[in-house]
């Protein structure tokens, strides 16, 4: 049994290989032509690195739904093949049932959901982030640069930052930074100016010379009250509780966020206030985040018994009935987005509706093997 497994899983990977390596150069390819332009701009910041970091980064969006056409066409290939040569009639003869002769094929589709599971929560919010930062200024930055000019707005708008630079991988340092205190009726209370903050003992520290500015309720400069100062060499913050994680959240793309990085922005955003929508699509949207992955592993299940039938019936109507499921699975998983999103189904149950239906038709499927 364990040559077997180990024969029906090369049987299968080269094909896999073979469909993934296609696919992505081809993908590559039309990505390149962006680049290709970039080389030619005298304004542009072309190097290895920032190429490698806009293709991978690209790549790693895309990851998701590459993976699930990869092994359609791997498993529809690799079953045919078997069926072509009878060596699937061999195996059924001498008593190996089906199971075992599926194991190593649904085997390596568990791992490529899981690797794509992994590259969607910690892979692609970084380098997919990369990549678009790039993209968006036409590659004149390496999308390695600090972000400039972001902010964070307290549940409740009591407070607010604006900061000048903020960079990803050291978020407890902010650069140029400006806190505003406001009073109930949302007004300026107070305003804090300092080149840095820094995040210690979990106690926010502005440094490097801080300038406060008092305002009145018309909002007028006015003095400090009590006589109090307006410059301090250093000034701490007890009344904040926002983490600099929080911060860095608020400030990220949703649709690349991972998801606990969902649920913190979701966590922040419901404080002030989300509508039914709102709270329907980031439930939808988080649901899915899990399940999406393993999408892989359902395209293969019927697959498996589609591939089986063309090489017993016709190559073609296998072919068709595996790409005719393949495609309904994904316009059945846009229908019940919208469901979701407009309260006429739960998120929870769109989400598992497409896995629910088409998890009963590979049954099916398998069912009416002989």
């Amino acid at each position: 049994m364990k040559i077997l497994f180990f024969y029906i899983l090369r049987s299968f990977l080269v094909p896999a290989g073979i469909c993934f390596f296609g696919l992505c150069a081809l993908m590559l390819l039309f990505m390149s032509f962006d680049l290709i332009g970039a080389c030619f701009d005298p304004k542009a910041n072309v190097t290895l690195l920032v190429a490698f970091d806009y293709l991978f980064g690209t790549l790693s969006m895309y990851l998701e739904w590459l993976l699930p056409a990869v092994f359609l066409l791997a498993t529809l290939y690799t079953m045919w093949q078997f069926c072509r040569h009878s060596e699937l009639v061999a195996m059924r003869a001498n008593g190996i049932g089906l199971g075992v002769i599926i194991a190593p094929i649904l085997t390596v589709a568990v791992m490529a959901s899981c690797l794509s599971f992994f590259n969607t929560e910690w892979v692609k919010p970084l380098a997919a982030a990369r990549a678009m930062s790039i993209k968006n200024a036409d590659f004149r930055i390496s999308g390695r640069e600090p972000l400039c000019g972001v902010g964070f707005v307290a549940p409740g708008n009591t407070h607010s930052w604006v900061i000048g630079k903020l960079d990803p991988s050291n978020v407890k340092t902010l650069q140029d930074v400006r806190v505003t205190f406001n009073r109930k009726d949302g007004s300026r209370e107070v305003m804090f100016e300092a080149p840095r903050a820094e995040w210690m003992d979990g106690v926010w520290w502005l440094l490097g010379g801080v300038q406060a500015t008092y305002y009145d309720e018309l909002d007028q400069i006015v003095a400090p009250p009590g006589g109090g100062a307006q410059k301090f060499p250093v000034k701490p913050l007890y009344g904040l509780t926002e983490s600099p994680r929080q911060i860095w959240v608020q400030n990220k793309s949703l649709e690349l966020s991972s998801a606990s990085d969902r649920r913190l922005n979701r966590k922040l955003r419901a404080q002030a206030g989300l509508s039914t929508r709102q709270k329907n699509e980031d439930s939808y949207q988080t649901y899915n985040h899990y399940a999406a992955p393993f999408s892989i592993l359902l395209v293969t299940l019927f697959a498996i018994p589609a591939g089986i039938a063309s090489g017993r019936q016709s190559v073609f109507r296998g072919i068709l009935l595996a790409l005719g499921l393949f495609l309904a699975y994904y316009v059945l998983t846009a229908v019940a987005m919208l469901l979701a999103n407009y309260g006429m189904l739960k998120p929870a149950v769109s989400v598992v509706l497409p896995s629910i239906v088409f998890g009963i038709a590979a049954v099916c499927l398998f069912r009416r093997l002989p």
